[in-house]
């Protein structure tokens, strides 16, 4: 069975901080635990169940709990919202025997999971690799997405430079993993001028807790799967991509698939990659605005 977290006590500290984060989401929320082929999918809802449903995916080192928490309260206005903790992930998922990269199928698994909330057709969105998941999963099941908002990732056309680059940019911090050490790799990867760290600490505690303890490893059953230009473009009105403009020169090709294959996308001011955190107004009104109209495609 893969490890999930370095060990029980750091699990311990992880999960204990989660729930104090859930109660600041500011609006109701439920948790449930859904079972899939591949292992207990857990999810945290919010929102009412007759209005339009929306699953949330968070990144490859993140959990549910801290991705949305500046984001909930206003999609939950609008959205019954999903957030699902990604298997092998540092949240409340409990991969199972057949969570493996022999085994283990990420559209598959979102089958499962939606097939255990009862859902048929739903939006989907996500950040960095809950990014891709939602691109993924929208141009593989293109008849079960109405819509899907990507922030800071979606497409990936060499799975192995991109991992590259998000490591080049942790170094030489993630060398030696102090707590100081490790705010200065969550600082590096935001914008200095939305004041992330400042106006809202307990995000930057939350996530050293996570390098710290989280066993990456665990999420190496999710295979990449590269760009299909094809597919992809077959789906294209219903994709909408978010990217930050801090640091805009790292991600020239990708921006550059977006403009040459005619996506929907747009460049938010003063944001880097925790984008739905370091400006959750204006991510929010994006979002909303181009799930329930065609807001945000001018």
């Amino acid at each position: 069975m893969v490890k999930v977290f370095k060990s029980d006590a750091g699990k311990e500290q992880i999960l204990r901080s989660y729930n104090e984060l859930l109660g600041d989401w500011g609006t109701e929320v439920r948790e449930l635990d859904i079972e899939t082929p591949y292992g207990t999918t857990h999810c945290i809802t919010a929102g009412e169940a007759g209005f339009p449903p929306l699953l949330l995916f968070h990144g490859v080192g993140d959990n549910s709990a801290v991705m949305w928490l500046l984001n909930i309260r206003e999609l939950s206005r609008h959205f019954c919202c999903i957030a699902v903790d990604t298997l092998g992930g540092p949240g409340k998922s409990l991969p199972g025997a057949r969570f493996n990269k022999q085994d283990f199928n990420q559209v598959d698994w979102i089958n499962g999971v939606a097939a255990g909330l009862k859902l048929e057709q739903f939006y989907v969105a996500g950040v960095s690799n809950g990014a891709y998941m939602a691109f993924n999963y929208a141009i593989n099941e293109p008849g079960r997405v109405l819509k899907a908002v990507c922030m800071e990732g979606g497409m990936v056309t060499a799975p192995l430079k991109s991992m590259i680059q998000t490591l080049l940019m942790m170094f030489p911090e993630i060398m030696v993993p102090t707590r100081k050490n490790l705010l200065k790799v969550a600082r590096k990867l935001s914008s200095p001028a939305s004041g992330l760290f400042d106006k809202h600490p307990e995000v930057g505690e939350h996530l050293v807790l996570l390098m710290k303890n989280h066993n990456q490893q665990a999420m190496f059953a999710h295979k990449l799967q590269r760009y299909d230009k094809d597919k992809a473009v077959a789906v294209r009105d219903k994709l909408y991509f978010l990217l930050g403009d801090y640091k805009l020169e790292h991600k020239k090709e990708f921006a550059g698939i977006l403009k040459d294959d005619g996506f929907h996308y747009k460049v938010i001011p003063d944001a880097g990659h925790g984008i739905n955190h370091e400006q959750p107004e204006r991510v929010n009104w994006e979002l909303i605005e181009f799930l329930q109209g065609q807001g945000g495609v001018r």
